[in-house]
């Protein structure tokens, strides 16, 4: 399988959609207490809007044609520098485990790069272990933790 990662275009917003609605799948099951309704982290019109602008900071994973994958990044400022917030990352079920992912994130990586980014964030369910493994193996560490006590 040849992979290529690409900046997405408006083009692949019915796809990014598609692969956005897994996400919440996978957030309402682990907690149907926060995500009862979701559908999606975001709206089609707020995909396409993204995925038109020159420089969106979306990437997408192809095979064949298809889109198997994406990663949003926003770059953000922080104290006197610049770090590159990884806002979400998909990848096809069927397509798991396959370097798709490591795929997208060399190429976040890359970008944060070309902006003279500092360093990379993003923020992770603890319920999405298979999530924390890889992003661990890619290097990333705790950088802080939310808590909460059920009541």
């Amino acid at each position: 399988m040849i992979i290529s990662v690409r900046s997405a275009i408006a083009e692949d917003t019915d796809a990014v959609y598609g692969l956005l609605r897994t996400i919440a799948d996978i957030h309402r099951e682990a907690r149907p207490d926060m995500f009862p309704d979701l559908v999606s982290k975001y709206t089609p019109d707020e995909v396409r809007e993204r995925l038109s602008r020159s420089e969106n900071g979306v990437f997408v994973a192809e095979s064949d044609g298809s889109v198997i994958g994406y990663v949003f990044c926003d770059v953000i400022k922080e104290g006197r520098g610049t770090t590159l917030y990884i806002d979400d990352l998909c990848v096809d079920g069927s397509m798991r485990r396959s370097g798709v992912a490591s795929a997208l994130m060399n190429r976040a990586e890359a970008y944060a790069n070309e902006k003279n980014c500092k360093a990379l964030m993003l923020n992770v369910w603890e319920f999405n272990e298979s999530a924390i493994a890889f992003y661990e193996k890619y290097g990333f560490l705790t950088r802080t933790r939310h808590m909460e006590k059920f009541l």
